[in-house]
C-alpha cells in the first residue's frame, strides 16, 4: 500500500473514530481546511507520543500490554471473567492512574494545537465531520497535508 493510501486510511479512521457529525449546510473555506490539515497532523503526532507513553507506563508498572488490555476489558465488562492476582490488580490500578494523567495532558495538547492554528475545538470538529462525508474535501486536506 502506498504512503498516500496509508495516510488516507489513517486519516479517515481517526476522523471517524474521534469526531462527531456536523450540522447540515455548513461550509468550509480553503483557508480553514489548510488550518484543519495542519492541526490534524499535529494531533496525530500528539496521539502517537501519548500511545508510546501509555505503553511505557503500563510496562513500567510491571504489566505486559496484552495483560493490561485483558484486565481493562474485564473491568469494563463484568460479564467477562478475567481474574488477576492481587499484585496484578494493584499494578493495573497504578497504571490506570498514570494513563489518566497522560490522556488528560494529551487532550490538552491537542486542544492547544487546534488553537495554535486559529480554530476552536468546535470548529475543528465541525470541519472534521464535513471532511469525513465529502471526498472532495478529503482530497483537499490530503493535498494540504502533503505540502507540509
Amino acid at each position: 500500500m502506498s504512503t498516500r493510501k496509508k495516510l488516507t486510511v489513517i486519516f479517515l479512521s481517526l476522523i471517524g473514530a474521534t469526531w462527531m457529525y456536523a450540522q447540515d449546510g455548513q461550509t468550509v473555506s480553503d483557508q480553514e481546511l489548510e488550518k484543519f490539515a495542519s492541526a490534524f497532523q499535529q494531533i496525530q503526532l500528539v496521539t502517537q507520543e501519548a500511545q508510546q507513553e501509555m505503553v511505557a507506563a503500563v510496562e513500567q508498572e510491571g504489566l505486559a500490554v496484552q495483560r493490561f488490555s485483558e484486565l481493562m476489558q474485564a473491568a469494563q465488562d463484568p460479564a467477562q471473567e478475567t481474574e488477576g492476582s492481587e499484585e496484578e490488580i494493584k499494578k493495573f490500578e497504578a497504571a490506570i492512574q498514570v494513563l489518566d494523567k497522560i490522556q488528560a495532558e494529551s487532550q490538552q495538547d491537542m486542544q492547544d494545537k487546534i488553537a495554535e492554528e486559529g480554530l476552536s475545538v468546535d470548529r475543528y470538529q465541525a470541519i472534521a465531520a464535513l471532511v469525513q462525508n465529502d471526498t472532495q474535501l478529503q482530497q483537499k486536506v490530503q493535498q494540504f497535508m502533503e505540502k507540509e
